[in-house]
């Protein structure tokens, strides 16, 4: 009798598991039923904020549902993406992600990181310069960098946040090539753009495709690209090397973004989103999106090759912010390789 009993019992749960399974396929088949939900862990007027924005119509016209955009920024993009994380796995909550979940761990801004996450597909980046105002008295870079090694710790700096880009580009400007800058976080790269245009700071490190406008009316002067190599896109505007060749190891580093899913979003699901997506950046609209915006498009890497990419970009910058004494643990405490 007791046998029977376990029989039934197992048979039960054999039975119940395979409804609900079935129901999560059923479930998956119909998505999207709802709108989604895509969260920006930055502020409005960055790169990540501008692209979600010509993305998300684009992106809802080929999943039939609409596409909310949701601004989470602080703590150098760790509350968005906490906020994400925090949603179930079912692909009604989609994270438009930048380089720094990459650090999170090492920085102490957050216990996750993008092994957290399953990816789909990356979307663009931005070449990166270094800016000032317009009526700086900096007109080349050799000038930035020869007042600086004037009046050590006196030039202002200004950046979005702890391990995001502009600190990374900060770092690398500061203490791999021996310069005394003062460097302030602003909470996202607009208001870190905006200090600058304001007086607050003497320089930044931005995307072009958020300056762009600003150097065309004449309110912002580049001094150079942060690259070994000339700006892909401006005449006349210099290699960060020409002037600082010891950076040239740790060149070219660039900072695309891309769009992940929580950790356990069934794969017809992650099919769909991502079925939508390779339409999307397929749309003229997109296309001269990011043309105008000189923006430099990576959509050919999707899936598990979008994580490799973060792998080894983390093995790199983790180990050069910890090298330069900024992060609070070693990232040999979570097994990242150092290159």
């Amino acid at each position: 009798m007791k046998l029977k009993v376990k029989q039934s019992f197992v048979v039960s749960v054999l039975v119940l598991v395979m409804v609900f399974v079935m129901s999560l396929s059923a479930v998956a088949a119909d998505f999207p039923t709802k709108s989604i939900t895509l969260v920006v862990p930055w502020s409005a007027g960055g790169i990540t904020d501008r692209t979600a924005r010509v993305f998300a119509p684009l992106w809802e016209k080929h999943l039939g549902q609409s596409v909310v955009i949701v601004n989470r920024p602080g703590a150098s993009g760790a509350i968005g993406t906490d906020f994400a994380h925090s949603k179930p796995s079912d692909g009604y909550t989609v994270l438009l992600s930048a380089e720094t979940p990459a650090v999170f761990k090492v920085m102490g801004t957050s216990d996750l990181g993008f092994e957290d996450f399953d990816a789909l597909m990356m979307l663009v980046y931005s070449e990166k310069l270094i800016v000032v105002p317009a009526d700086s008295p900096y007109q080349t870079l050799e000038d930035l960098i020869s007042d600086i090694r004037e009046r050590p710790g006196k030039v202002r700096l200004s950046y979005s946040g702890p391990g995001a880009s502009g600190h990374i580009q900060g770092l690398l400007f500061s203490k791999n090539a021996g310069l005394d800058i003062s460097m302030t976080p602003f909470g996202g790269g607009n208001p870190a753009l905006l200090a600058v245009l304001g007086g607050q700071v003497d320089f930044t490190f931005s995307n072009l495709g958020t300056v762009l406008d600003y150097i065309k009316s004449g309110k912002l002067r580049p001094l150079a690209a942060f690259s070994n190599e000339k700006s892909m896109f401006l005449d006349g505007v210099p290699a960060l090397t020409d002037a600082l060749p010891e950076l040239g190891n740790y060149l070219p580093l660039v900072f695309p973004n891309c769009l992940l899913v929580k950790k356990g979003t069934p794969p017809e699901v992650q099919k769909a989103l991502l079925e939508a997506a390779e339409k999307a950046v397929m749309e003229p609209e997109w296309i001269d999106f990011s043309k105008n915006s000189m923006y430099v498009k990576l959509d050919e890497l999707k899936g598990e090759a979008v994580l490799d990419y973060w792998k080894k970009w983390q093995s790199i910058v983790t180990w050069l912010l910890y090298d330069a004494g900024v992060t609070k643990k070693s990232p040999a405490e979570f097994n990242i390789p150092k290159l």
